[in-house]
């Protein structure tokens, strides 16, 4: 096999991954929407106090699928621009033209998606810590409601800021740290 045709196979090859992991995105993002209220009603339903007590983290868990998803896929971009759209010098290749500055954003639909998903992130993982909250307070006492409280507040604290420095990996084929 000469350079020429490795080059494009790895090409396709890259975009099938490509393909593949938008798929798993969506799929993350319809999962997100619907396992973490189901969660907390099957819960309720069948009374599973550790459910209730754990869908913040269960919260946690789909936000950290979104981010590695969308970190494959700039990685996968990433590898486009870097190293297979730059052995074609006379053409901008997708990946490159995305990069380029302009009068918009290229890059506006993977922005929106990744904000739209955190900020339903953030809903979802407070409303599940005051129903942790509320149900423990009830079930437990104050005391035990309160540590809840307390733990799922600077978890989130912290995820959020874990986010808040990470999401440009998300959402730019630049360069991982």
């Amino acid at each position: 096999m000469n350079k020429e045709e490795f080059l494009k196979q790895q090409f396709i090859t890259l975009r099938e991954e490509v393909k593949e992991t938008k798929s798993r995105i969506f799929r993350a993002l319809g999962i997100g929407l619907v396992i973490v209220p189901a969660s907390h009603f099957l819960a309720k339903a069948y009374d599973v106090d550790t459910l209730i007590l754990s869908t913040p983290l269960l919260t946690i868990v789909v936000a950290l699928l979104f981010m590695s998803e969308t970190r494959a896929l700039m990685r996968c971009g990433r590898y486009i621009r870097t190293k297979v759209e730059n052995e074609i010098s006379e053409l901008i290749g997708w990946e490159e033209w995305l990069e380029t500055s302009s009068d918009y954003d290229r890059r506006d639909v993977d922005k929106y998606l990744s904000y739209s998903f955190y900020l339903l992130f953030i809903v979802y993982y407070c409303g599940s810590t005051y129903l942790a909250f509320q149900f423990s307070s009830s079930k437990y006492g104050i005391v035990a409601a309160s540590l809840v409280l307390s733990a799922y507040v600077a978890i989130g604290i912290w995820f959020v800021i874990f986010i808040i420095k990470n999401i440009k990996y998300s959402i730019s084929t630049g360069k991982d740290k």
